[in-house]
């Protein structure tokens, strides 16, 4: 083959990467795909080619390019300059191995002090006007930047002295939160917890859970892999979809 002619311009193939979008996260839970939208705060799964096009994707193989377009239709993928270092976008969740709950004398002789009690009161009642008033994505990221502020400014707690204090603090909120007259809620007791250890500069992150048929879900706060919250037979039965 001859030279092209000088001065002839130059085409780059332009190779074109897709990513999960911001806001969604994906699990596979017994052979079902279920999607957590943060954005839209809702579940949902694919079903048929859309749900064979997207294994195809995680699994890094090549995918018919209309289906990828019906995918980008969707809001499922997104395109992306460089190749995503996970094809789902999940992120890496540990696993519990034991629960604050399941431990009495974490919380046994601690005393029900009235200014913890009004702490608790009002971090309730506040997350439950926040929730009722604003979208999900609005509430989680305002409650993970102040938490991250706020472990930031105090990054030198050791992870054996954190650990000592998060039982105690947990076990504080517990005893508290039997006197706020708020039904007992999932979401509303994990942000509620997460902001109270947060002004204690206590690192712990909140799991959101999913279990297929019949659906149902379910979140938690988890520092490392210790749950806070609740028992640990009540959260290993859900698979960890997203971590906040």
């Amino acid at each position: 083959m001859g030279r092209a002619p000088r001065g002839a311009p130059h085409f780059e193939e332009r190779t074109m990467h897709y990513r999960l979008r911001e806001n969604l996260s994906c699990c596979d839970v017994d052979g079902h795909l279920i999607f957590l939208d943060i954005e839209q705060d809702r579940y949902f799964k694919l079903t048929g080619t859309l749900e064979k096009a997207m294994r195809c994707f995680q699994a890094r193989k090549d995918v018919d390019p209309t289906l990828v377009e019906s995918l980008v239709a969707a809001r499922i993928l997104v395109e992306t300059p460089n190749p995503p270092r996970h094809a789902t976008g999940a992120a890496s969740i540990r696993r519990p191995t034991c629960s604050a709950v399941e431990r009495p004398a974490t919380i046994a002789g601690q005393r029900i002090d009235m200014p913890i009690v009004l702490e608790v009161m009002a971090l309730v009642w506040s997350t439950h006007h926040q929730l009722k008033t604003c979208a999900l994505k609005t509430t989680l990221d305002d409650t993970s930047a102040y938490r991250d502020r706020k472990i930031g400014a105090h990054g030198d707690v050791t992870p054996a002295v954190a650990e000592g204090k998060l039982l105690q603090a947990s076990g504080q909120f517990a005893r508290a939160r039997r006197y706020v007259p708020f039904e007992p809620v999932c979401l509303l007791d994990s942000l509620s917890l997460l902001r109270f250890l947060s002004r204690r500069c206590l690192p712990a992150n909140i799991v959101f859970g999913v279990t297929p048929e019949p659906f149902a879900a379910h979140c938690w706060v988890q520092a490392g892999d210790i749950i806070l919250n609740e028992t640990l037979s009540d959260t290993t039965a859900y698979t960890p979809i997203r971590t906040i």
